[in-house]
């Protein structure tokens, strides 16, 4: 029997998606002719819905695990190795491929042993070490003989934005100061998806726009951040139209572009070969 946690319900989501649409998401086309990426969008609608629909609430932190199995759905698009990418789409979410390589070499008996009592060794979390304490990171890319190549902390929040703003980024203040100490080549990215009513509050919503530009402007933080507004109800979570008043520099699209860039750019000239094919081809 399949194992459940947390995530299993948008790993369904995931599937029933791209099962629908008679595509596969690691072979579908990633940059249009602007070399811009082309995110699944809809995907993304789908699961916060699905999250909302359950009565989850940023609090519950559900919602963000929506978010993050979309954002590393995006990564395996652009062409990384489905096994380095965190949270995975099957359980183990965490796991170092190399592990996979090592089973694959196994008789067809023992890896399907293998395969079967993985999820007993490996958790949902990862938990990575910086420079003065250890942070789990919501979503990555790893593996034991490259450190991490990807950190990306995710946040929501859908009310009480005056309150709780400030609270937020000295949270991702610090931790960017703490994992880039650490790791100082890893493309670190920090994403905030917000219930559009803060668009209504002009002063709390330039604070948010200044403060995520802040977060990417010091060598030793971010190297990109994003904002992305949301319409929420009861059942369904559209990404909002006032997605218009938000700077190109924190747009998705942006965000994934930086991030694709930066780590490819960064990387050995052996590594991500499906994701630099992705790049020269589109």
């Amino acid at each position: 029997m399949p194992r459940v946690d947390a995530y299993s319900k948008f790993e369904r989501t995931i599937e029933s998606f791209w099962d629908g649409r008679g595509l596969c998401n690691a072979s579908r086309r990633y940059w249009d002719e602007q070399k811009r990426p082309k995110v699944e969008i809809s995907l993304l609608e789908e699961l916060l819905s699905r999250s909302m629909a359950d009565g989850d609430t940023s609090r519950s932190g559900s919602l963000a695990r929506a978010l993050d199995m979309w954002i590393a759905e995006e990564l395996r698009a652009a062409g990384f190795d489905e096994n380095a990418v965190w949270p995975r789409l099957h359980a183990p979410r965490v796991l170092d491929p190399s592990v996979f390589r090592f089973i694959n070499a196994m008789s067809p008996s023992v890896a399907e042993l293998c395969c079967r009592d993985l999820p007993r060794f490996a958790g949902a979390n990862a938990n990575v070490l910086g420079a003065a304490y250890c942070k789990q990171v919501d979503v990555g890319l790893s593996s034991w003989m490259t450190g991490p190549e990807i950190l990306i902390s995710t946040k929501t929040m859908s009310s009480s934005f005056g309150k709780n703003l400030a609270n937020r980024f000295e949270e991702a203040y610090g931790d960017a100061k703490n994992l880039k100490g650490r790791h100082p080549l890893c493309t670190l990215g920090f994403f905030f998806l917000v219930n559009a009513s803060i668009a209504e509050e002009k002063n709390t919503f330039a604070k948010a726009v200044s403060m995520l530009e802040k977060l990417q402007a010091e060598s030793d933080a971010y190297d990109v951040t994003c904002l992305l507004l949301v319409d929420m109800d009861d059942s369904k979570v559209t990404v909002s139209r006032e997605n218009d008043k938000v700077p190109d520099m924190l747009s998705v699209e942006n965000f994934f572009k930086k991030i694709i860039e930066l780590t490819l750019l960064r990387a050995s000239p052996e590594s991500h070969e499906r994701a630099k094919a992705k790049v020269v081809g589109s």
